[in-house]
């Protein structure tokens, strides 16, 4: 799991607002572990309830990112775009990275094992965030 501070929450919400970043650890808990925070409409940083939230957070906070779920052919279109995707399903994780040694690219995982039916469908899958 990736740790971001506040300063890299910021950065990143500057690039791409649609994301979320779930509040983990600092020294001195002002917040409880757990508080999800993303952007409002007008830009604010807000938790789940759209409450401003960010005062309660210092430059020691730590962040992890929350990657929701997206429909599988989206994940399969960033595949073929060199992304490295990966399916949760029946508590496991199946990670697919893309192989760029040829012009086809098999789905396999990191143990050289093609995809399931079960996972395509009823796998929950995520675009790695960069």
């Amino acid at each position: 799991m990736a740790e971001y501070t506040l300063g890299q929450v910021i950065d990143k919400f500057s690039r791409n607002p649609n994301l979320k970043f779930k509040f983990f650890a600092e020294e001195l808990y002002k917040s409880s572990n757990g508080v999800i925070v993303k952007l409002d409409k007008a830009g604010k940083v807000v938790n789940q309830e759209g409450e401003p939230v960010l005062s309660n957070f210092s430059l020691n906070s730590k962040f992890s990112l929350v990657n929701e779920p997206v429909d599988k052919l989206e994940a399969f279109k960033a595949f073929s775009m060199g992304k490295t995707i990966y399916c949760s399903y029946a508590n496991n994780k199946y990670e697919y990275i893309p192989c760029h040694d040829s012009e086809f690219t098999a789905l396999k995982n990191k143990f050289d094992e093609p995809i399931s039916i079960e996972e395509i469908l009823y796998g929950e899958w995520f675009i790695e965030e960069d």
